[in-house]
């Protein structure tokens, strides 16, 4: 039986315009690290208004399906996110041409990594895009011992509209756990390597592109195989 976790101080954030949220956590006997969770306002502007359902994000009638293999833990795979996977939804996914589905491949040794357990939770709130975009854009503030349950915590607190109560529930479910082992097995079943890739699949074929191709790429892919 899981362990209960810490439970969440529920954050209201009065307008989207509170794009920080600050919360202190006791690092050591005397020591106190003050966390800012930064960018909920930029997420959602990136997100809102886009359906979602589970890890899916975009329209799913799409003229293209893009399976996306990352590692939210990773934080030059976060940075790539924002300067190639953001433009995409923001070009291709909020416009309808694309939808976008989020998989998670560890880039170590691993299977899972807790944050793929925390995006797959909010994702049964058809949030898992919230919370992996803010997951990343604050990977400078986790710990120096690694992101763990505390982490996890914060960043559900100031994802929009998640029921955090819920989340603690599902978070430590078999089922998610599960899902997120399963991502892997896909990525190593499609021979993906350990990097970020795109499974970009329309109705004129097929495409994979490996180590984390720039923008360009990514764009012609979808063009030639919508």
């Amino acid at each position: 039986m899981p362990r209960r976790w810490i439970p969440i101080t529920l954050l209201t954030l009065a307008t989207v315009g509170l794009i920080a949220a600050v919360i202190s956590i006791s690092v050591g006997e005397n020591e106190v690290q003050v966390i800012q969770l930064e960018e909920t306002g930029e997420v959602q502007e990136l997100i809102a208004g886009i359906p979602q359902l589970g890890n899916r994000l975009g329209n799913s009638n799409a003229p293209v399906t893009i399976n996306l293999f990352i590692d939210i833990q990773c934080p030059s795979c976060a940075d790539y996110a924002a300067e190639t996977v953001d433009p995409v939804i923001a070009e291709q996914v909020r416009t309808g041409e694309a939808q976008i589905i989020l998989r998670h491949r560890p880039v170590g040794l691993k299977p899972a990594t807790l944050g793929a357990f925390g995006t797959l939770a909010a994702g049964e709130q058809d949030r898992a895009w919230q919370y992996a975009e803010i997951f990343m854009r604050n990977l400078d503030q986790v710990p120096e011992r690694g992101v763990d349950e505390e982490f996890l915590n914060e960043v559900a607190a100031v994802t929009p509209k998640l029921d955090t109560a819920t989340w603690e529930a599902d978070v430590v479910d078999e089922e998610i756990r599960n899902q997120a082992v399963e991502d892997d097995m896909l990525a190593v079943e499609l021979e993906i390597p350990g990097d970020t890739a795109w499974v970009i699949d329309g109705a004129s074929g097929s495409e994979t592109l490996e180590r984390a191709p720039d923008l360009d790429q990514v764009l012609a892919a979808i063009e030639r195989v919508r």
